[in-house]
């Protein structure tokens, strides 16, 4: 049940993120996901990008509303999921694209998830993520699960 809820809740969060110019993101569901302020941090520039979930959610907002962004698509493609108590950690390798037209293959990278349980249900506390680079590739084993 606990890897279940879990898996879950990460697909979710995923779902959430996604967008196209018919359909926004689901942010007011986003949230509700997190543990808390949340806490993301996208680690892909020379200093890290840290956001709460709101703060995450003000800036893709206004890609969007600037015109910057209008397509965005995530999912998992594999994980690496321990639990201990209640708590949690996921490696989640996942696929991702800017654009509707499947003419490039998607780009990859990984994100680090931590969840605590409270209440009887899985939260999200933090997420850290890097994408994959030419010189900075996936392990194989992150994606034999």
């Amino acid at each position: 049940m606990t890897n279940e809820e879990i898996d879950n809740l990460t697909r979710t969060f995923y779902e959430c993120v996604c967008f196209h110019p018919e359909h926004f993101p689901k942010y007011d569901q986003l949230q509700s996901l997190f543990y808390g302020d949340g806490k993301l941090i996208n680690s892909n520039f020379d200093r890290p990008m840290e956001f709460t979930v709101q703060s995450y959610i003000q800036a893709l907002m206004h890609q969007i509303e600037e015109g910057n962004a209008s397509f965005y698509s995530q999912q998992e493609i594999s994980d690496i999921t321990e639990v201990f108590g209640k708590t949690a950690q996921r490696l989640s390798v996942y696929e991702y694209s800017f654009t509707a037209e499947n003419t490039e293959p998607w780009k990859r990278g990984v994100n680090h998830i931590q969840y605590i349980l409270v209440d009887g249900h899985w939260k999200i506390v933090s997420m850290l993520w890097n994408d994959e680079k030419v010189d900075q590739k996936i392990p194989e084993e992150y994606l034999e699960s």
